[in-house]
Formats: structure tokens, sequence, C-alpha cells
């Protein structure tokens, strides 16, 4: 009987371990699957995450590419924009206000009519300068004949004292070649520091009171007129003279015949 019990109480204790044993591996397996559930999420949540972030980044780097549409506003659109203000419709403008058409005009627009009555007064103006500054230098009454070997001399007014001043005082009723023509006769020199010329004798057999014009001729900026003279020989006959008036810009009408002609 002792040994039954005691093979009872070895049982019990072998059937206490068995069950330990048992509860001990159920135990570990169920810790076992616990930690390959544990291991597995964060895996599964880092390749979500990893998703996500891709995915973010897709849409973070999505709106920059879209941004490069700088395409559309490169250069085409700045050369359309400059192509209407290019130069030729500028060059198209300016054509029309080329030269040539203020010149057509300019002979027959800006110069003025040249009466009978004017060219008559300037044409006498002009043949009493000429025979004021070849007689007696000039416009002064201070005339005083010198007599020397080579022909005489006198001095020209004190206010036409340089080649310039007695040229701009014929250049009041002539021409510039005319005014130069008559200086030319002057044979101007210097004398005792003072500007001399050689005095020459001018008269007239013309009688001016009785003039007529008997043709009128224009061409551009010269006005010609055929004047009848008589002469101061009652009996002689009279005498047409043909004088030519220039107009000059800014100065006026001038007379552009030699004064020989009309004395």
């Amino acid at each position: 009987m002792l040994n039954d019990k005691v093979f009872l109480k070895l049982n019990e204790k072998i059937v206490k371990l068995w069950l330990i044993a048992i509860a001990l591996f159920v135990l570990m397996l169920a810790a076992g699957c616990a930690g390959q559930n544990h291991q597995t999420s964060p895996a599964e949540s880092a390749q979500t995450t990893g998703k996500n972030d891709g995915q973010s980044q897709q849409n973070s780097v999505s709106p920059t590419t879209p941004a490069t549409p700088s395409a559309p506003v490169a250069t085409p659109a700045p050369k359309i924009e400059t192509a209407p203000a290019a130069t030729p419709a500028q060059k198209t403008e300016t054509a029309p206000a080329a030269a040539p058409a203020p010149k057509t005009g300019a002979a027959s627009e800006s110069t003025p009519e040249l009466t009978v009555d004017a060219a008559i007064k300037l044409m006498d103006e002009a043949r009493d300068r000429n025979y004021k500054l070849l007689q007696k230098g000039g416009p002064c009454d201070d005339f005083n004949y010198i007599n020397d070997e080579d022909g005489g001399y006198a001095f020209i007014c004190a206010e036409l004292n340089s080649k310039e001043k007695i040229q701009k005082y014929l250049e009041e009723a002539f021409t510039s070649p005319i005014a130069d023509t008559i200086i030319g006769q002057l044979n101007l020199r210097k004398v005792d520091n003072k500007l001399a010329f050689s005095p020459l004798d001018w008269g007239s057999m013309y009688d001016w009171s009785g003039i007529k014009v008997t043709k009128t001729t224009k061409d551009g900026n010269k006005v010609t007129f055929l004047f009848k003279v008589g002469l101061l020989d009652a009996s002689a006959e009279t005498k047409t003279i043909e004088i030519t008036f220039k107009y000059i810009d800014k100065s006026g009408w001038r007379v552009d015949t030699k004064p020989q002609h009309f004395l």
C-alpha cells in the first residue's frame, strides 16, 4: 500500500511537471506569436509611411515641374510684341516727308513777288552805292584825292575801312558775285596804315525819270526786266536795258547785273 501511495504521488508530480511544461510551452508559443505580430506592424507602418512619403514627395515635386511652363513666357511672346514696333512703320512715315516735296514748292511759294516800282527803287539804290564807292570811297563826304606816281589815290570812308565792311555795304543792294566784281575795280591797298583805293569817274547818259518796263521774265528765284530808258540827249533814240534781280533767302531781292549796264 505504501508503494501505491508513493507511486501515485510520483505520478501526480510527473503530471504537474508535464502540465507546467505544457503551460510554459504554450506561454512561449504565445509570446513568440505576439513578438512576430509586434515586429510586422512597424514594418507595415514603415512601408505605409514610406508610400505616403513617396506620394507626398511626388506631390511636392509635381508642382515645381509644371512651373517650368516658363516656356510659354519665353522669348516668342516678346518677339511678337516688338514686331509691330519695328522700324518699317517709321520708314514708311518718313518717306512722304522727304526733301523733294519742299524743293518743288520752294521757288514758287517762298519767293515773294518783285513789283516794278520795287525793282526800279532797288536799281536806283544799287547804282547810287556803286557810284559813291568808286568815286568817293563810300557814303562819306570827306573825300580827298592824293596824286602820286602810281596815278593817285583816296582813302576809303572810315565806316568801310575793311574789305569785309565794303562787301556788306554792297551786298545790301547787289548779289555777292556782283559785289566781288565791284570790289575788284577799287584796287584796294594800304597807305599810311589806312585803306586806300583808286577813284574812278563814273557818269550816266540815261534819263531815268521816264523809265518804262516792256517785258518781265521769271525763272525760279530770279526776275528779269526789260526797261526802256530815254537818253539825256533828247534827239537820241531810247535804249532797252536788261536787268536781272535775284531773291536771296533771309535777305530779299538783290540786283544781279553789273552796274555798268545801267549807269
